[in-house]
């Protein structure tokens, strides 16, 4: 004798029968209970002998229904209320779930998640890991850049160099922590303007600023100097006195440096020996950037769109950010590409490709964090290196528990971990 849960899985199944008949019909994956899972197009439903055929791409199964477990979606609303159920079909507009109470029609807009699980007599036994509309983060940032999204309201978050808190769902507040050691106190407001779409295709657009009391930003630009230097040859038998010949030599400097250093000479006395071939006393004095006011402004517009099967999402952010600092008159700017992609349910592959001519990669930086290297006078004419203003990034992000996460990625700062409430 068939029991409730029986019935509906009949039900469920006799129902999707014709919504799979056109030349559109889509693969579905059915679990069963001995731990196997199977992907194919159901072909009929035999109520009396209680079997299925599916068609795989190796060819015909026929399963029973009695070895299937039922699959079930639990569905989030963004009033918070929680509904679920078997999901029968979707349209661009609604998704249709039958409930134990019914079949209800529900617009896609209200829908804020869906997870799926499966259910043995009645009882939840297991989620589907892989299978799930939104992983366990939904990203406000990718590699330090902002994306539209905003955090929730009331959550609250701490990493290795930040923190953030989210006073509504459309606005947050994250600033650097770490600076506040250097006197820098920063914050980083970002208000969501638009968010719209669907789960299945969702659009956001921010914008913010990031504003900083005492700070040197990590941008980098090629200073090359030209000097002129007194040709000359001392006299030792003179007491070593400076004869010069009547005319002089071009002497260069150049390098990479840190927006802001200060590059002069370490003594007054600029001469060229001339018997020699050397410039006398060829060091440099190099003077820090100072921490100053910085401020940036940025936009932040996102793509999320579920993918194929519900097996998460991918993103995509198109971003710009402009900065001033005060020793530089020109604005500094980057415009960004970075994608998110759901491998699974706890853990982002992230990838960005930007436009900075600001930014160095840690190889090719000279004399700052990475290195310690000083170029010196010369009389020959430097020839200033290619250095690519595009960029690329590529890393992961991996939850441990929903409150616990890490991340690694190629560009500085490799590793990152956070805290979230």
């Amino acid at each position: 004798m068939l029991n409730k849960y029986s019935i509906l899985l009949i039900l469920t199944l006799s129902i999707i029968i014709p919504l799979q008949a056109d030349d559109n019909a889509k693969e579905q994956t059915i679990y069963l209970k001995s731990g196997d899972k199977i992907t194919g197009i159901i072909q009929q439903v035999d109520n009396q002998a209680g079997e299925i055929t599916i068609l795989t791409k190796y060819g015909s199964l026929v399963i029973k229904q009695d070895d299937i477990m039922e699959e079930i979606a639990f569905i989030t609303l963004t009033s918070g209320d929680k509904l679920k159920g078997r999901i029968l079909s979707k349209t661009e507009q609604t998704t249709d779930l039958l409930t134990s109470y019914g079949v209800l029609s529900i617009i896609n807009s209200d829908i804020a998640r869906i997870d799926y699980g499966l259910l043995e007599e009645g009882k939840k036994i297991a989620d589907i890991k892989d299978k799930f509309t939104l992983g366990n983060e939904r990203q406000i940032d990718v590699f330090y850049d902002p994306t539209g999204y905003t955090l929730e309201k009331s959550v609250l978050y701490f990493s290795g160099l930040s923190w953030g808190f989210g006073f509504t769902n459309r606005f947050q507040i994250t600033s650097r922590w770490v600076g506040y050691f250097t006197g820098d106190f920063n914050i980083r407001p970002k208000l969501q303007l638009l968010h719209f779409g669907t789960l299945e295709n969702e659009h956001v657009f921010s914008i913010g600023a990031h504003i900083h009391t005492r700070y040197s930003p990590d941008k980098y630009e090629w200073i090359e100097k030209t000097y002129l230097f007194e040709k000359g040859n001392y006299d030792y038998s003179d007491n070593y006195k400076w004869v010069p010949t009547g005319d002089s030599i071009s002497v260069y400097y150049s390098g990479l440096y840190k927006i802001g250093t200060k590059i002069n000479l370490d003594n007054l006395n600029r001469r060229y020996l001339e018997m020699d071939k050397i410039i006398e006393n060829p060091g440099i004095n190099k003077e820090s950037p100072k921490s100053m006011e910085y401020y940036e402004i940025f936009a932040a517009y996102t793509i999320s769109k579920a993918r194929r099967n519900s097996t998460g999402r991918i993103s995509h952010t198109f971003g710009t950010i402009a900065g001033k600092y005060p020793w530089k008159d020109d604005f500094m700017y980057k415009i960004y590409y970075a994608g998110g992609v759901d491998i699974r349910k706890n853990l982002i592959m992230n990838y960005e490709i930007f436009y900075d001519p600001y930014y160095v990669e840690w190889w090719n930086r000279g004399s700052e964090i990475f290195g310690i290297y000083d170029n010196l006078l010369t009389t020959t004419k430097p020839k200033k290196p290619y250095i690519s203003p595009i960029h690329f990034d590529i890393g992961f992000i991996f939850a441990i528990a929903d409150w616990l996460r890490f991340g690694i990625h190629f560009q500085p700062y490799i590793f990152g971990i956070y805290l979230k409430f």
